[in-house]
């Protein structure tokens, strides 16, 4: 039989069509677990648009290896256990700790996986391990977009929130994000390196894997993806701080880009929480999003999250200011305009009580 295995639990019959343990399941459907399986791995699959994947998939001898078929993936521990790995352990082939790709190849090492396989995406992407032991997925960019999302990088950690760390390779060597400059000086050679958020304790499942399809202008929407994505606790709160953070940085893509929402899953409980913000570069540094901070207004305005908004807004409009980011500072100070210019809804506490504003207290690696 051939079973969907989470690290060395079996969570789905493939075979059978069976659920064994629903919870550690990616799907959270389990009455058609047949279906919601096939939606998972249609949409964890790579685009044939990403040439950068379809050159490591060639040429470490295409899709039909058994290394390829086991579908490993670094952005969660999900894999395919066919009958001839009966005595294969993850920790024998994860990625996380194993050779994998093209790299390995290139250093006489045979690898164990290729994580590429499962990489989402349209864009030329490649997954790397550097020597302190981090993973990070290597994407081509044009310059602008690169200087853009690594800004939007630096906005969010200065500003208190939980996002995916970047760097890029320079003529002068590796920057990240904290220490990179916000005027556009740097030539980044055309890639950035985005920082692995997950680890062997705690995978990240895309919304778009689960059929979930959230309007990311609006709060209400994206909590109640991830209500149905598995997440227990309320957490409307942290929806409404990482749209108000796009909004911000004029990133449209969320909107209906289902793949950059996303829930992170604890490997043991199953417990999900909503994922670290990821995948800025459709930001904007040239013209003021009005459309976009007028839509996402309208939204808050009519859901009576004014108050809680203009409160949330403060840290990252703040954070604009620290760090000279002047078209964002705007947008940032148009929006608050547009809120404060609302009848006072009721105060958050009255609505919701007191929740962790970015639920998340660890750090994954």
């Amino acid at each position: 039989m051939t079973f969907l295995m989470l690290r060395n639990t079996p969570v789905y019959n493939i075979t059978s069509n069976i659920a064994l343990a629903p919870n550690l399941c990616p799907f959270v459907e389990t009455v058609d677990a047949k279906k919601a399986f096939e939606t998972w791995r249609k949409h964890r699959a790579y685009l044939r648009t990403n040439r950068t994947a379809e050159r490591v998939v060639a040429q470490l001898g295409g899709e039909n290896t058994r290394e390829a078929k086991r579908r490993l993936s670094l952005s969660d521990c999900y894999w395919i256990k066919y009958p001839c790995d009966f005595d294969v352990k993850f920790e024998d082939i994860t990625p996380y700790s194993n050779s994998f790709s093209i790299m390995d190849v290139h250093q006489g090492v045979s690898p164990s996986s290729v994580p590429e396989l499962v990489l989402g995406g349209s864009q030329p992407k490649q997954w790397g391990q550097g020597q302190d032991d981090i993973t990070y997925m290597s994407k081509a960019e044009q310059s602008m977009q690169i200087h853009t999302e690594i800004l939007a990088v630096k906005l969010a950690h200065a500003s208190g929130l939980k996002a995916m760390n970047a760097f890029v390779r320079t003529e002068s060597g590796k920057v990240y994000a904290k220490n990179y400059p916000t005027s556009f000086d740097y030539n980044a050679l055309g890639v950035i390196n985005i920082v692995n958020i997950t680890n062997p304790s705690r995978s990240m499942i895309q919304l778009d894997q689960l059929g979930l399809t959230p309007n990311g202008y609006n709060p209400l929407s994206v909590n109640q993806a991830y209500m149905d994505a598995g997440v227990k606790d309320d957490v409307l709160k942290i929806a409404l701080t990482q749209i108000l953070f796009d909004t911000v940085i004029g990133n449209i893509d969320r909107k209906s880009n289902s793949g950059n929402w996303a829930v992170f899953m604890d490997n043991a409980s199953g417990r999900r929480s909503p994922s670290w913000l990821y995948d800025f570069n459709w930001g904007n540094l040239i013209t003021q999003p009005t459309d976009m901070i007028e839509e996402v207004s309208q939204h808050i305005l009519g859901a009576k999250l004014s108050d809680i908004a203009q409160t949330l807004l403060a840290p990252i409009s703040k954070a604009c200011s620290m760090l000279g980011l002047t078209l964002w500072g705007k947008n940032a100070q148009t929006l608050e305009a547009r809120l404060s210019s609302f009848t006072k809804s009721k105060t958050w506490g009255d609505v919701y009580g007191n929740i962790n504003v970015y639920g998340h207290t660890s750090v994954p690696r």
